[in-house]
């Protein structure tokens, strides 16, 4: 099994009303997190991987494999080609990764860090991912991003009326980890996300399109296996209600092997503490190449 990463860097362009240091905070606390967490995250899967491939922009490019020279077995320099998308739709740079793979894989965020390879069973999985995200949070959640998206919307993949209307609640994934090996699965997903996106393109100003992500990648990975009838293999299904095993440090790695400072977590000081702290003591001499480029505005 390969793992893959990916980076569009439109995402974490700043805006007109941003400083220079909020640039390429992508969620962090700030830009400085997000460099040692992409250094962390990728020597972490290249001490149990044997592959791991980078799909970014010529930008990206420039940035992890030219100054911060990140050991990744294979790189394509393919995201340039959707800048036509605005930058809140970071998904699209996953979706396209996902779409581009010829053999069985598993797509990893750069929030996502392991101390073990994942199990065999997992790894020979049709489809994979982190965990489930459903229950009364979960489809509230959804459904305040969802409904607006029926109202404004041109079109939509008919399988998530039908996946809401089976399960009366809107069930998703959590694509921390994504993958496996049915690549034709893969195909029809990616093809049908970047449908529901092209058609609607005219009607983003009328939602929230930073939050439209959990739609087009994760309840639209969810409602199309359940069509299918193809099984998703799930990392942990313990994590369905306790989450917070993901985000324990403290425990890493004598217990916990597997952590994805998801979503809010990237902001939390302990944590990206943490962080720095596991680059800096496994990974010294990166940590203080990446920290001198800091210091020196080269990224």
């Amino acid at each position: 099994m390969k793992i893959v990463q990916s980076l569009w860097t439109k995402p974490g362009k700043r805006k007109n009303d941003q400083s220079f240091m909020d640039e390429n905070k992508c969620g962090w606390l700030n830009k400085k997190y997000n460099y040692l967490a992409w250094a962390l995250s990728a020597l972490q899967f290249a001490k149990f991987y044997d592959k791991v491939e980078l799909v970014t922009d010529q930008e990206g490019y420039d940035l992890l494999i030219g100054k911060m020279e990140l050991p990744y077995t294979n790189v394509e320099v393919v995201l340039d080609e959707i800048n036509h998308y605005p930058r809140d739709l970071f998904a699209a740079g996953k979706l396209y990764a996902y779409s581009i793979q010829k053999e069985p894989f598993i797509h990893a965020d750069a929030d996502v860090f392991i101390w073990a390879k994942f199990p065999e069973e997992f790894e020979n999985s049709a489809a994979l991912c982190q965990s489930r995200e459903e229950g009364d949070f979960y489809n509230q959640y959804y459904s305040e991003i969802f409904y607006p998206m029926l109202r404004n919307f041109n079109f939509y993949p008919q399988v998530l009326d039908e996946s809401l209307l089976k399960n009366q609640q809107i069930k998703a994934i959590n694509a921390g980890i994504i993958g496996g090996y049915d690549l034709d699965f893969i195909a029809d997903y990616t093809k049908q996300a970047f449908e529901f996106i092209d058609r609607n393109t005219d009607k983003f100003s009328l939602i929230d399109v930073s939050y439209s992500n959990v739609i087009f990648e994760q309840f639209l990975y969810f409602a199309l296996a359940e069509k299918r009838n193809l099984e998703i293999n799930y990392l942990s299904h313990n994590w369905d209600t306790k989450l917070s095993d993901i985000v324990d440090f403290a425990s890493v790695p004598e217990k916990q092997r597997y952590i994805h400072l998801y979503a809010s977590h990237k902001r939390i000081g302990y944590l990206v503490d943490c962080v720095e702290y596991q680059l800096q003591k496994n990974y010294p001499d990166r940590y203080y190449k990446i920290m001198n480029l800091i210091k020196t505005y080269q990224i």
